[in-house]
């Protein structure tokens, strides 16, 4: 073997196939499709990708033992600076609304800016400072208690009808394409 093809033969196996999900299942009803034999004139049909569904899990837990003051007072600051913009956002635009529909009976446009933006100035400082405070009390309480303790789990119940119905056409699909690709009379 020379070394040109010796490359190519190793470049080539080392590519993974694609990849539709981290875990493939195929479906129990339907039989596992195989390569086709050289000179068939039919590709193999498509592999059929149901929903893994395995047994139910435990719920896991997670303890939160404290926080990150900090990060609690920045994220605070963002969120309550989003919702200052949007107060901003429909202040204005009722002023205008109401300039439009009564002038001259309600405080002008800038007049309501102004105010508006004194008050949601004030609501981004004091609702940051009380988020910042909060964080502390949580990491002081915490050390007596043990923190909040929170347990993740999936539902366990039924899928709802949807799912059922995807799963459903997850099955028929191959048989369909089999259907298809069958020769004789078809049906109209």
């Amino acid at each position: 073997m020379s070394r040109t093809k010796r490359s190519r033969t190793r470049s080539t196996a080392r590519k993974p196939g694609p990849r539709i999900s981290s875990r493939m299942v195929t479906s129990t009803t339907a039989p596992t499709p195989t390569a086709p034999e050289r000179g068939s004139p039919q590709p193999a049909p498509p592999r059929d990708h149901a929903f893994p569904h395995g047994p139910p899990r435990r719920p896991t837990r997670m303890r939160i033992a404290g926080t990150n003051p900090w990060s609690v007072t920045v994220m605070s600051f963002f969120f309550l600076t989003g919702l200052g913009v949007c107060v901003l956002g429909v202040a204005l635009a009722t002023s205008v609304l109401l300039d439009l529909v009564a002038p001259g009976e309600w405080p002008t446009p800038w007049e309501t800016l102004i105010i508006a933006t004194g008050v949601v100035a004030l609501e981004i400082l004091l609702g940051t400072v009380l988020a910042c405070l909060c964080g502390f009390m949580y990491n002081y309480t915490a050390r007596f208690s043990g923190g909040v303790e929170v347990a993740l789990s999936g539902d366990l119940t039924d899928p709802p009808p949807a799912a059922q119905a995807l799963r459903l056409l997850t099955r028929l699909h191959p048989r369909t394409r089999r259907t298809e690709a069958a020769p004789g009379p078809r049906r109209p």
